[in-house]
């Protein structure tokens, strides 16, 4: 059995922090992104509040790697008016995606790069 050393050079990458084509290809069934205003669109589809939650916050993300907006933090309140999930429901399906490690943050939010991939495959059946 051969040991491979690793060196600090195996922790970089060229892609960046994740894979931004991928990122699209999950989420592009799913949302249009308006390109004068950068607000994201849901289109129709069967998506649960926690994947309408997890697609509006990787459209966010990839917006804000593209320089095309400040801040990919999400709240509450702005989930409930731009993704149509009813405002009962919002704080449950918060605290859910927190609870599995899907969201991370205080009153503001954001998904954790290394749950990405995990994300775009649960995506992925959906499409």
């Amino acid at each position: 059995m051969t040991d491979k050393t690793h060196t600090i050079d195996d922790l970089f990458s060229d892609s960046g922090p994740f894979d931004e084509s991928a990122v699209i290809k999950a989420i592009h069934p799913f949302i249009t992104i308006q390109k004068s205003t950068n607000e994201i669109f849901f289109k129709e589809s069967s998506l649960t509040n926690e994947e309408r939650i997890l697609v509006y916050g990787l459209a966010k993300k990839l917006l804000k790697t593209k320089g095309l907006i400040t801040e990919e933090m999400i709240t509450a309140l702005e989930v409930y008016k731009k993704t149509g999930i009813k405002k009962g429901s919002v704080d449950p399906t918060f605290k859910a995606l927190k609870e599995k490690g899907f969201l991370v943050g205080k009153m503001e939010y954001e998904i954790p790069v290394h749950k990405i991939t995990q994300i775009i495959s649960s995506l992925s059946r959906k499409a």
